[in-house]
């Protein structure tokens, strides 16, 4: 499995500056000397998503909460950077910035192999 220094696609390789595990095991969050933030899928070792949205410090020390649906991040010079990573935390935040879920039709466009679904919450 590898961190960030192997993976970087343009530009000198990073420094993993730090490491954490979720508390099941099935989750590695890697940190870089230049702020990349990844979460890897430890049994199939698998890079998850993209990489998690830092302010570009390097980042000092990694931690989940105990349920695993946060990572929290710290570094020299930011305050402590709290990321959700459950299913639920994620459809809420996705939700909320996309104002809402895919329509039927835009379901059709960019999930045409699954049958339609509402993924966002309805507000009462």
């Amino acid at each position: 499995m590898t961190g960030t220094s192997d993976t970087v696609t343009q530009g000198e390789p990073e420094a993993v500056g730090a490491l954490a595990f979720s508390s099941d095991g099935g989750t590695l969050a890697v940190g870089g000397a230049n702020g990349t933030l990844r979460l890897w899928d430890t049994e199939g070792h698998q890079l998850l998503g993209t990489d998690l949205p830092t302010r570009g410090d390097e980042i000092h020390s990694l931690a989940f909460a105990e349920d695993g649906s946060t990572v929290y991040a710290s570094s020299p010079h930011v305050p402590l950077l709290r990321f959700p990573v459950g299913p639920d935390q994620v459809v809420h935040t996705v939700c909320a910035r996309a104002g809402g879920g895919l329509t039927a039709a835009q379901w059709r466009t960019y999930v045409p192999d699954a049958p339609y679904e509402s993924v966002c919450p309805t507000s009462s």
